[in-house]
């Protein structure tokens, strides 16, 4: 049985980590304007351009996009949503996802990640490993939550919010559209 066929655009750091994890998976290729088609990165190949997302339809239906700049990340999903792409999800075996939990498309989450009972999360999202929303939040679309973050009960999270490492959105906090919490910060 061969496996479905999912673009990851983006070769970078966090590409390179989301690979290790789609490629259990699906049959990816990179996508990135940066490298040039036909290097190999950890095993897969660079076969395009982010311009040569109509073409590569023919061949690729799923995409997920692994750009850490969120406002990138959601333009290339624009592009791609009026091409037709589908997004999966890509979730690590050891992160958690409550049944009563509300996910979008496109997002990756990374090993030992947890969203709780009643929180939401948008789509494009790319939580990485030991974050923590706790339930009854929301974590709003192509937002980008660093290592050993935790979003707290009742929290707000805006779209296109960057959440560096060790951070804590306490209870009930909100964070404005297009935020940047640099590493260590309580927001309150």
């Amino acid at each position: 049985m061969s496996k479905e066929r999912l673009l990851l655009i983006g070769a970078g750091g966090f590409g390179r980590v989301a690979s290790e994890l789609a490629i259990q998976k699906y049959d990816c290729a990179f996508v990135d304007d940066g490298v040039e088609a036909g290097t190999e990165i950890c095993g897969v190949k660079v076969i395009g351009r982010v311009s040569d997302l109509p073409k590569l339809f023919d061949t690729y239906k799923l995409l997920v996009v692994t750009i850490g700049n969120n406002a990138v990340r959601e333009r290339i999903y624009d592009t791609a949503e009026k091409i037709g792409y589908a997004f999966p999800n890509l979730i690590h075996s050891s992160a958690y996802v409550s049944p009563y939990a509300k996910m979008g498309w496109g997002c990756v989450l990374l090993n030992d990640s947890v969203v709780q009972n009643g929180s939401t999360v948008g789509n494009g999202v790319l939580l990485n490993p030991g974050v923590e929303v706790h339930h009854d939040c929301s974590v709003d679309d192509f937002a980008l939550i660093y290592t050993n973050s935790v979003v707290r009960t009742y929290a707000k999270v805006g779209k296109r919010v960057r959440i560096g490492s060790n951070c804590t959105i306490c209870n009930n906090a909100t964070v404005s559209d297009g935020a940047d919490i640099p590493d260590c910060t309580a927001v309150h």
